[in-house]
């Protein structure tokens, strides 16, 4: 046996003791056989450095990958640790897993004597009560969830925060805990109840606003009916010359009283965004005829021409508030009068684009008054404001007159524009897109009456009217004009005199005030409407009011009251609403 053979060879040979003759046969394959074993060694060699050098390597990577996960950690756990809000992790029944430092910043509590604890230990309610249900964890329907709570910290003290928490799923679908943040909201909240606090005290003041001018305008216009009313009736009983002029004053200076009053509750309703507008067909030439028999007297008595004219181009008649066009141009013509000592207003209306549907019309009011300095243009149109202090006192006013047709405008997509030289007058102007109407000519429902001699007029004669008042001046100012008109009334001095009169006996209108004592016109309206007499139920009931507040007209309708007669009332624009009342009740 050769000693050159592989080592395991030799071994193999030895353990089974072949001759010498026989191994000097099988001597080619012994030697292919070591050789076999020879490379297998060669190869086993070669294996195992390349796996020394890649398990060198692998340790080197291993070593490096920790490193990073260390470095990593060490700069999420610094990220966390710099996080104001909490950041943490739950089990399955809600125990702390995880907390990052911020916790103990909000709370007070250290982390580590709250990890592997319920989280709601640590949160209390109003009374310190532990929040136990705040969240179903054992059959959680949700995947994400956030509230907002009160909170009692270490201290004693409460904080607002806001909770969100997120369910981590496994890949086979099921739940292997919880995931969430904590963030103080304090400050947030208490921004939020100052703002829903100070909403209230605003809403307050705007009720306790409301009532103070439904009050007031109330207590002013009360007396004011009995004025305006009382100076009507002496200037239809044929006075003496000599009492023409104070009468004529009284008059004026009534009516004047009551259009500040209504400047002041206008613009209160403009303010507080209530303001509707109608849509209803008017003539603008009646709009015009009204404006000039209006001022025609105050201009004369200044010994200024006014002067209206109109593009001849234009229709006759339109849709849209014909009451607040009026109050525009009438706010614009008083002030150009008022601030006018000689010369002309001259009221001009343009078609600037006259379409199939509608038309564009400019409103040009100029005058040759005291003008307006170039800085004080933007200060006439601010609520209560006037160019100079000393205007109220030399020309009068509220200084709400530029400052309402401004909103009225506004809320009519328009502007107001002005142009003015000191000494020299003024020119406001404004456009208006207005729908033509289908109707060829407009006429009102109601026939015009001479103010002198409406109660030789019969339309109300024999009429059967009850009327609600309780002041006795108003009594007696009611009393008079309709017994000029021939009417056939009753008075009651309270709203349940009122009703026990409207279950005795069958009128065709009944008249209610609404503030009166033992029972309002409210209460009674809905007692008539409520009441087993079928009459009742279709009878008009118009509240014939001083009170204005911004939802009496809403109130009207729930109580059963079909419209409201403002007080003071002028006694021909009273015949007129009468009038057509009964005329509308006759035609039903």
């Amino acid at each position: 046996m050769s000693n050159n053979y592989h080592r395991l060879l030799k071994r193999q040979l030895k353990k089974i003791d072949l001759e010498d003759g026989t191994l000097d046969l099988i001597a080619p394959l012994l030697r292919q056989v070591d050789e076999a074993y020879k490379a297998y060694d060669c190869d086993l060699e070669q294996v195992e450095n390349v796996l020394e050098k890649s398990s060198q390597e692998l340790f080197q990577t291993n070593q490096q990958l920790k490193n990073s996960v260390e470095s990593i950690s060490g700069q999420l756990s610094k990220v966390a640790g710099n996080i104001k809000d909490v950041i943490f992790e739950m089990d399955l029944n809600g125990n702390w897993s995880y907390l990052n430092p911020a916790w103990r910043k909000l709370t007070g509590y250290k982390v580590k004597d709250c990890l592997g604890k319920p989280y709601y230990q640590f949160l209390k309610d109003d009374q310190g009560n532990d929040f136990k249900n705040f969240i179903d964890l054992k059959t959680p329907n949700f995947k994400t969830i956030s509230k907002s709570f009160k909170s009692q910290i270490i201290t004693g003290e409460y904080k607002w925060l806001d909770f969100s928490l997120k369910v981590i799923m496994s890949e086979d679908g099921n739940i292997e805990g919880y995931i969430g943040a904590i963030v103080d909201i304090s400050k947030i909240k208490e921004t939020e109840l100052a703002l829903i606090e100070a909403k209230e005290k605003e809403s307050m003041a705007n009720k306790a606003k409301d009532e103070f001018l439904t009050t007031m305008s109330h207590e002013i216009r009360t007396p004011l009916n009995a004025v305006i009313g009382i100076s009507h009736l002496l200037l239809l009983e044929n006075p003496k010359m000599e009492q023409m002029e104070n009468l004529s004053t009284l008059k004026h200076s009534s009516e004047h009283l009551l259009c500040l009053v209504n400047d002041i509750l206008d613009f209160n309703k403009i303010a507080s965004g209530l303001l509707e507008l109608e849509e209803r067909d008017f003539s603008l030439n009646q709009v015009l005829n009204g404006l000039q028999s209006i001022f025609h007297n105050t201009a004369k008595e200044k010994d200024l021409r006014l002067l209206v004219k109109t593009d001849t181009a234009l229709p006759k008649t339109f849709i849209g508030d014909s009451t607040r066009l009026s109050q525009i141009l009438t706010n614009l013509v008083s002030n150009a009068i008022k601030f006018t000592e000689e010369g002309k207003v001259t009221v001009d209306i343009e078609a600037v684009e006259i379409a199939n549907d509608y038309c564009v019309l400019e409103f040009i009011i100029s005058d040759t008054g005291i003008g307006i300095p170039e800085d004080k243009r933007d200060k006439i149109f601010l609520s209560f404001a006037q160019a100079n202090s000393d205007t109220t006192r030399k020309y009068g006013g509220t200084g709400l007159g530029l400052a309402i047709c401004k909103r009225l405008l506004e809320i009519m997509d328009s502007e107001l524009k002005l142009e003015s030289q000191v000494g020299k007058g003024s020119t406001f102007s404004f456009k208006l897109k207005l729908q033509k109407s289908s109707k060829t000519d407009y006429q009102e429902d109601v026939d015009a009456f001479d103010a002198k001699s409406i109660h030789e007029q019969d339309n109300l004669k024999g009429a059967r009217i009850l009327v609600a008042e309780d002041n006795k001046v108003n009594i007696m100012v009611i009393e008079k004009f309709l017994s000029k008109w021939q009417v056939d009334f009753d008075i009651a001095e309270n709203g349940l005199i009122a009703l026990n009169k409207a279950m005795e006996s069958t009128y065709d209108m009944i008249l209610m005030d609404l503030q009166m004592p033992v029972m309002n016109g409210f209460e009674a309206s809905k007692a008539i409407r409520d009441s087993n007499n079928p009459l009742n139920k279709v009878m008009p009931i118009y509240a014939l009011s001083a009170s204005t507040g911004m939802d009496i007209k809403n109130q009207l309708g729930e109580y059963g009251i079909d419209g409201l007669i403002c007080k003071p009332f002028n006694p021909t624009e009273l015949f007129k609403t009468l009038t057509s009342i009964l005329q509308q009740k006759y035609i039903q």
